[in-house]
């Protein structure tokens, strides 16, 4: 009998996000994980109990991935402009600049790539068409929702702000801009592919488009420290 390790559960993880990337969920069957992974169906069933055991660590580990490199960049990006002592105020236009730069180095450092996106949007599906996996999601998108919500607290502390609104909702609006801009990104690299001198059009987002629109959306939903404090 195969014991379950770690090797092999990584082996089975990997070749399920392999998978779905490539067959969406409806497609991601055992015979294709274990044949991806080189495994047979024995060694499956010594490591999962089923495949939603499988995909409940592959999510678990996705977005664990990213909340990882998010706070790593969250953290050297706050070493790099505070290495002494704190100001005590920071005028918007310094806020907007920095903030510019964090974005700037969150995305450059998370690379959120097709293989993600597909990922992404194959668990809000499944979520929407099957309410005992939307109950398990939640949870873990909601994890991963707190995750992105502390780094921009962070990000905002570091440039003398508070958030005004709830920082789940910052946090959700965030994500649906950043992974819509990841889709068409995703877009249109396939266009390239088809007609390497295709024409954009105007609903093509640019880099320079959700930078501004995320940074609108933090200034707005923020104030400085200094706002609202006893006379």
């Amino acid at each position: 009998m195969v014991r379950s390790n770690p090797e092999t559960r990584s082996r089975l993880a990997a070749a399920t996000r392999e998978v779905i990337a490539s067959h969406g969920f409806e497609g991601c069957t055992l015979e294709r994980i274990c044949q991806t992974a080189g495994f047979t169906r024995g060694a499956f069933y010594s490591n999962f109990a089923d495949k939603d055991a499988l995909f409940t660590l592959v999510v678990r580990d996705e977005y664990s991935r990213v909340i990882e490199l998010l706070d790593a960049v969250t953290r050297e990006w706050v070493a790099a402009f505070h290495p002494g002592a704190r100001h005590a105020s920071c005028p918007d236009e310094v806020a907007a600049e920095k903030l510019t730069d964090a974005l700037l180095r969150t995305r450059e450092r998370l690379g959120l790539d097709r293989d993600f996106l597909v990922l992404h949007n194959e668990l809000l599906a499944r979520a929407a068409r099957e309410p005992e996996w939307a109950m398990q999601f939640m949870e873990i998108n909601r994890e991963f929702v707190v995750g992105v919500g502390r780094a921009l607290e962070l990000m905002l502390a570091e440039v003398d702000r508070v958030p005004v609104k709830r920082t789940e909702a910052i946090a959700q609006a965030v994500i649906g801009i950043t992974m819509r801009y990841t889709g068409v990104s995703v877009w249109r690299d396939r266009l390239s592919e088809i007609e390497a001198e295709h024409h954009r059009r105007g609903t093509m987002l640019e880099l320079d488009d959700i930078l501004d629109l995320v940074l609108t959306l933090l200034m707005a939903s923020s104030r400085p420290v200094t706002e609202g404090t006893s006379e």
